[in-house]
């Protein structure tokens, strides 16, 4: 089973009303990480300051980034024929689904959400929040809040999820959806 470990930043919560700033694909092939794909994005609108400061994503360094149709074929075209991972992962899918739609790239694949993963891979934990579950299991995050950061610190749940056994779960999992 193949995955794609994703993370995005974006200007706001809707996917039709709202621009992604930044996306980072961790592509692992059940046993490591085969490679790491990461821009920012032009979303031709403002960042709202409250997600600038907890980002660090400025206005100032989108205006030159390319914008999302730009490349939509290259984020489709690693996200095809893999699990689609995430640390929330009804958010990021909404954003990259919708985009690549309107960017005319049907994605179609499934989706493991990291937090109900980890509920059931590591029980007892008080909360599951990616900063939470990162200091409980032991896991650096290097840049948070920030889509590298974010993605590559959820390919390491996902790490000690399958070193644990973890590849029946999974697939379970994403039967159920």
């Amino acid at each position: 089973m193949k995955f794609a470990v994703v993370d995005i930043e974006t200007t706001g919560g809707f996917p039709s009303q709202h621009g992604i700033t930044e996306i980072a694909i961790v592509l692992h092939d059940g046993d490591q990480i085969e490679g790491v794909y990461e821009t920012l994005i032009n979303p031709h609108q403002p960042i709202p300051p409250f997600i600038a400061n907890m980002t660090g994503i400025s206005n100032q360094m989108v205006a030159a980034a390319p914008s999302f149709d730009k490349v939509a074929a290259n984020i489709f075209n690693l996200l095809e024929n893999r699990v689609f991972v995430a640390h929330n992962v009804n958010f990021d899918y909404s954003f990259v689904h919708y985009h690549l739609q309107v960017a005319g790239y049907q994605l179609e694949v499934p989706k493991l959400c990291t937090i109900r993963l980890s509920r059931k891979a590591f029980p007892g934990h008080k909360k599951y929040g990616l900063g939470h579950l990162c200091r409980t299991l032991d896991i650096q995050i290097e840049n948070r809040h920030r889509a590298g950061g974010d993605a590559k610190a959820t390919a390491q749940i996902l790490d000690l999820v399958i070193q644990n056994n973890g590849k029946t779960l999974i697939s379970e999992m994403i039967k159920r959806h």
